[in-house]
């Protein structure tokens, strides 16, 4: 059975931690317990990791070895025009569950108004949902996603990421 894998902001000195939400969520949800063994990514490397302390907001791990991972040979970007955002987060969720590499949402001819600054109040609630399907795909690295801008500037990113 394969291991859960958790994204943390940095690993140091052979250890990493995760604070706040996530930590709340692994301490009280999962229940994990010193000594449980899971897979980190610091979104360059993975790492097998050995809990070292539970807190009630902090997890601690000792890193054991790092993971090859294998290398990407394709690089995808999504331009996605603004949908109603129930819909739009779908999106990102399988989108990055099947390996896309950059979501780019663009603002349409037709959009609904006001759905361009409606989603920039949305950003980090999709980084959110990127983190957590990643983490359910056992993605190595997390997928970027941009600011909506209009479909001539989304071309230029897009090009500009490869």
């Amino acid at each position: 059975m394969a291991r859960r894998r958790f994204f943390v902001d940095v690993v140091e000195d052979g250890r990493a931690q995760i604070a706040g939400e996530q930590a709340h969520h692994l301490a009280n949800v999962l229940r994990v317990e010193s000594g449980q063994k899971f897979e980190i990514s610091d979104n360059r490397q993975v790492y097998l990791a050995e809990v070292e302390s539970v807190g009630k907001n902090l997890i601690s791990w000792r890193l054991v070895e790092r993971i090859e991972t294998p290398r990407r040979v394709v690089r995808s970007s999504l331009l996605a025009s603004l949908v109603k955002f129930e819909r739009f987060e779908w999106m990102i969720e399988k989108t990055t569950e099947v390996g896309v590499d950059d979501i780019l949402p663009v603002i349409a001819e037709r959009c609904e108004t006001g759905l361009d600054k409606a989603a920039l109040k949305r950003l980090p609630r999709w980084t959110r949902i990127l983190r957590e399907a990643s983490e359910q795909s056992r993605r190595a690295q997390l997928p970027s996603i941009h600011p909506p801008v209009k479909l001539e500037k989304a071309l230029q990113i897009a090009w500009s990421c490869w």
